[in-house]
């Protein structure tokens, strides 16, 4: 969907509540993102919620408040479709995660053929390599000034995907908490959504209502998530 130029709409699952994410996902969301940031869910909690987003008919992302490569890697042999790593401020972090989200020789990412993405199985395994790169959707949430005056040098990464900026950490930083339509901060976000958009990448964002949701599809944004568990 996203290759096609549309857009995909989804949400967080602050909750470790497997339940709650099969409803999410029969809902219709394309994506339901397990924060594991924020969150309270443990690796172990994510691989059972991962298959509850699944059969629910949605694709299962994760979000790392550790972009480290051991911590990355743990993500995707889970088999999620997309991790999202947050606080990024620097293109060699940004470099770093993809290289980890990826195997050879698109990136470093370790490999071992007994784990869920591989179906436990090293058969065809060059076969599903490729499929995994194919597959992997490399993303980074860009959360502060640092972050976006370095975005051009960020979006420079070759395999990047995805750039969701965190607005809610963006107001704040800005002096202006929690006000996500202040228009400071709407410039600030509609300045970075165009600099996303000219180099291909997809831009991503939380969104806080109907009316906010507007905003985001006219300013370009293609990957949106409304809300999250707890708060609808």
């Amino acid at each position: 969907r996203l290759e096609a130029g549309e857009v995909a709409f989804g949400t967080w699952l602050q909750t470790p509540s497997p339940s709650i994410a099969n409803v999410l996902a029969h809902a219709g969301m394309d994506f339901v993102t397990i924060d594991m940031e924020h969150g309270p869910a443990s690796f172990s909690d994510a691989e059972s919620i991962v298959y509850a987003i699944e059969a629910g008919g949605s694709t299962p992302m994760i979000r790392l408040g550790d972009g480290s490569a051991p911590t990355v890697l743990k993500a995707c042999d889970l088999g999620v479709q997309s991790v999202l790593v947050a606080h990024v401020q620097t293109a060699e972090v940004a470099r770093g995660i993809v290289a980890a989200m990826r195997f050879a020789p698109e990136g470093e990412r370790g490999m071992a053929p007994f784990t869920r993405l591989h179906d436990y199985s090293g058969a065809g395994l060059a076969e599903k390599l490729r499929e995994a790169n194919r597959w992997q959707l490399a993303g980074v949430l860009v959360e502060d000034p640092v972050g976006l005056s370095n975005l051009s040098r960020i979006l420079e990464v070759d395999g990047l995907d995805l750039v969701y900026l965190g607005i809610y950490d963006l107001s704040q930083t800005l002096g202006r908490a929690g006000q996500v339509d202040h228009p400071e901060v709407l410039e600030a976000v509609s300045r970075a959504v165009g600099e996303i958009n000219a180099t291909g990448k997809v831009a991503g964002a939380v969104c806080r209502d109907p009316e906010h949701l507007r905003w985001l599809l006219k300013t370009g944004f293609r990957y949106i998530s409304y809300l999250c568990d707890t708060a609808i």
